[in-house]
């Protein structure tokens, strides 16, 4: 069993709230990192916690179906090649 970041697991789950059909990002990772974008703006501030909120019900309301819907999500996040902005470190500026 291979372990999955928080980070990846928290794109994904951007990605499942975003209502897209499978066939929509699966193969086009471009246009997963729009949705998940796209419903991260959607979300606002608190969108993590009500994108994990949203997940978890729908995994109550229809578990034939979530899980799998899950999985697509995060082999699709992983695919898709996220860039992570880490700012250049600073120098120290005396006066």
């Amino acid at each position: 069993m291979r372990s999955t970041s928080r980070v990846t697991t928290t794109l994904a789950t951007f990605l499942f709230v975003s209502q897209a059909p499978q066939s929509e990002f699966a193969k086009n990772p471009a246009r997963t990192r729009e949705l998940v974008h796209e419903t991260a703006d959607r979300l606002g501030p608190n969108g993590a916690a009500d994108a994990v909120a949203e997940v978890a019900y729908e995994y109550g309301r229809h578990p034939e179906t979530a899980a799998a819907h899950m999985r697509a999500c995060l082999l699709a996040v992983e695919s898709a090649d996220f860039q992570a902005f880490v700012p250049t470190p600073r120098l120290a500026v005396t006066r």
